[in-house]
């Protein structure tokens, strides 16, 4: 049996460091020259967006042998709208991660554990691939493979600034902004890689390339991020759903498969467990779209939640901020293993019966 992984990314690397253990041949095809994203940030695995696992990383290792070490554990995290502050405290309310090209990213960690060839610089064709290759998983970041395969719901577009900044900073605090002057239904976030070093994400919600450096300036100044900044990306990001996963002997796994959350964006955990669930599916013969339909179930409860963010204010963002501070609300969604995303519909007609 052999397989043909398209894109070096996550997903792509999660799903031949799996079929490596269960003793299935692969080849990993890369459009760029080297693994992962070409620029650096950090990512964040909140333990509140994948209850009921109460440790996302603890999950990962013992339900699908993948060992992921993180750069630390998030301790605070300070939500920050217009005119309201909310401050969550916590021994361990998630980790950061580490994306990118440097030696402690993800991609990195996941790469030293394979021994499949990545060939780099070649833009792979899943047609000529699925020739010559028992089955070919897609895990290539975007949607361009599944909307020539399958039907594809766009459910929102992004534009993402970001930069790694140097300064003093908590090493366990995190800052979330929400503000429709610079992100629209987007958000910022701002997460420390050391004590000197900090990533800093602008997402920007339905945002043309020639508005983002305005609005990402416009974000510095607004919350007075004075830093020096050592480096800055940009990248857009459009988050899809697909209407099947696999289709003959190809699999879609990552955002190719439309795995990716819809509410913040994050898609670490989600992309983790499509590549397990692919590698399993193909090699004892098992029903991939049965499987993923664990995943599929999450990320349709964020759609309509998502969907009631594009049409959000500033002043639902200082209610909602607020909402998350009262000391009765933050005391259940945070000293309780309650599954916040499933009453999230139910958390936003409240709010919105208080406009």
């Amino acid at each position: 049996m052999k397989v043909a992984i398209i894109g070096a990314g996550v997903s792509g690397l999660c799903c031949a460091y799996i079929l490596e253990k269960l003793g299935v041949q692969c080849d990993i095809y890369e459009r760029k020259h080297t693994i992962g994203s070409l620029y650096s940030f950090g990512e964040l695995l909140l333990q509140i967006v994948h209850r009921p696992h109460k440790d996302p990383l603890k999950f990962m290792e013992s339900q699908f042998r993948i060992s992921i070490i993180p750069l630390t554990k998030v301790k605070k995290i300070i939500i920050k709208s217009p005119k309201n502050i909310t401050v969550i405290k916590g021994e361990n309310l998630g980790y950061i991660v580490q994306r990118g090209q440097e030696q402690e990213s993800v991609e990195n960690q996941l790469a030293k554990r394979i021994n499949a060839k990545i060939n780099f610089n070649i833009n792979a064709d899943y047609k000529e691939l699925a020739k010559s290759y028992d089955y070919v998983v897609v895990a290539t970041g975007n949607s361009m493979i599944a909307k020539q395969l399958t039907e594809v719901e766009n459910i929102v577009s992004s534009r993402i600034k970001g930069g790694i900044a140097l300064g003093d900073f908590e090493p366990h605090t995190v800052y979330l902004w929400l503000n429709t002057m610079y992100a629209r239904s987007g958000f910022a976030y701002l997460v420390p890689l050391s004590q000197n070093k900090a990533s800093i994400i602008l997402v920007a919600t339905y945002t043309q390339k020639e508005e983002i450096e305005n609005m990402w300036q416009t974000f510095l100044y607004q919350e007075k991020l004075n830093y020096e900044m050592i480096e800055t990306f940009e990248t857009e990001l459009d988050i899809s759903i697909t209407d099947r996963h696999q289709i003959d002997n190809i699999y879609l796994i990552g955002n190719a498969g439309g795995f990716l959350g819809p509410f913040l964006g994050f898609g670490l955990l989600n992309a983790v467990e499509s590549a397990v669930y692919s590698a399993e599916s193909i090699k004892h013969g098992e029903d991939y779209e049965k499987k993923v339909k664990k995943i599929t179930d999450k990320v349709d409860k964020l759609v309509d939640f998502r969907k009631m963010m594009d049409s959000i204010k500033n002043e639902d963002y200082d209610r909602i901020v607020k909402m998350i501070g009262n000391p009765i609300v933050k005391r259940v969604m945070y000293k309780t293993n309650l599954d916040v995303i499933k009453y999230l519909h139910f958390l936003a007609k409240i709010t919105n019966k208080t406009q």
